[in-house]
């Protein structure tokens, strides 16, 4: 599927277009997750491109890496791992791709449908947990980069140790030779090239490695928090509608029962209404029987 280079999906304007029908539909809690899971998917993508830039670098530097029999030796292996990191990465930038396109295309459906069908076709937002398969797959081969990149890294600090006591040993022997006092190293410190070339670059993809691990639980977690608030709206409007239902026959024999005592016919005695004097006297004229 096709997505445009560099644009996140925050900014997709299917997707701004499906956070407003939430909202305007009074589902702002979905809109939220809704909103929140599109940017953990930009962030994955954002961290990405960094650990590109940094296997890079690392690329580069291997290849500039002074010219010795110790070094050349090394390269091979160093490059090895720097290409299964690449790799990896590459593997992951693809499966995150695939999430964008399956977001873009379920926004958009549920979009077009819900301006035919209104609020009822809000509620697919909660398809948007297909994708939790696809990022518990990403998930996956996070963990296993973050392993192998575990490994490299031991291997690696294990080599440029390696290679700075063989250097100090070499320096120390020609100091020797030269009828030179030899340098205590152990009250020194010094990093090979290796470990700003090589192991620097790792440490650094590592750590992007774990966040995207953190990004990844978090965009898990909005999916279900997604599918269960859609899921309590959609309850709370059918009880609403039920008990509405329920009201319906009372509300209409209260308001038969109204118009039953607003147009009943009223039917009284004739009375002739007396006043002061007048009403004074009638009722002394009835208390002495006369």
């Amino acid at each position: 599927m096709d997505i445009e280079a560099g644009k996140t999906l925050t900014n997709e304007e299917v997707i701004r277009e499906l956070l407003e029908l939430l909202k305007k539909n009074a589902m702002k809690e979905q809109a939220n997750n809704v909103f929140e899971i599109c940017s953990y998917v930009d962030g994955l993508e954002k961290k990405i491109d960094s650990m590109k830039e940094e296997l890079t670098n690392m690329q580069n530097q291997i290849k500039e890496m002074q010219e010795d029999t110790l070094v050349n030796n090394a390269k091979k292996a160093l490059s090895e791992a720097q290409e299964r990191l690449n790799v990896r990465c590459e593997q992951i930038k693809s499966q995150v791709s695939e999430v964008k396109a399956q977001v873009k295309s379920t926004a958009k459906s549920i979009v077009e449908e819900a301006k035919e069908k209104g609020r009822a076709a809000l509620y697919r937002v909660s398809e948007f947990l297909g994708i939790k398969k696809r990022l518990l797959d990403i998930r996956e081969n996070v963990r296993g980069a973050i392993k192998t990149t575990d490994k490299d890294i031991a291997k690696t600090a294990l080599l440029a140790k390696g290679f700075r006591e063989a250097g100090q040993t070499a320096a120390n022997a020609f100091r020797t030779f030269a009828d030179k006092p030899e340098v205590d190293y152990s009250q020194k410190e010094q990093k090979h090239p290796i470990t700003k070339a090589v192991l620097a670059p790792m440490k650094a993809v590592k750590k992007m490695l774990v966040s995207m691990e953190l990004h990844l639980d978090a965009s898990i977690d909005k999916l279900d928090n997604l599918a269960m608030n859609v899921q309590l709206d959609k309850e709370k409007h059918m009880e609403n509608a039920k008990v509405q239902e329920q009201t319906e026959p009372e509300r209409a024999e209260a308001e038969r029962v109204e118009a039953e005592i607003v147009y009943s016919p009223m039917v009284a005695e004739p009375q002739e209404y007396q006043y002061n004097a007048d009403a004074f006297e009638a009722r002394g004229e009835a208390g002495s029987g006369t």
